[in-house]
């Protein structure tokens, strides 16, 4: 090999070539970085319309938990005033069979 000539090429030639390397292996670089943030900004841009629409969902399953809630403590309220109800009468027959013992007692 001759140093004058490595590769059999002038050293003229070989910082072409390797220049012409580097040129390549920058564009390609590029063209992969700019294709990376291109497909990152749809991706992100698809998950920000993902989000707003979970935001939505959870918005509306929001407003149907709260409307449950009213609805049952609505219907807890009725249930006591049954409970009480049924109550008072249980009250108001054991007076009565009281009654009617005493007077059959009689």
């Amino acid at each position: 090999m001759d140093m004058h000539r490595p590769f059999g090429f002038e050293w003229g030639d070989l910082v072409a070539i390797f220049t012409l390397v580097g040129v390549v292996a920058t564009y390609a670089n590029m063209a992969i970085s700019h294709t990376a943030k291109d497909s990152s900004r749809a991706d992100f841009e698809q998950l920000a319309a993902s989000i707003a629409k979970l935001n939505e969902t959870m918005v509306k399953v929001n407003l149907v938990l709260e409307s449950l809630k009213a609805d049952r403590e609505s219907t807890n309220r009725r249930l006591d005033k049954i409970e009480a109800i049924t109550d008072r009468h249980d009250i108001q027959l054991a007076r009565i069979e009281e009654h009617v013992m005493t007077k059959g007692d009689k």
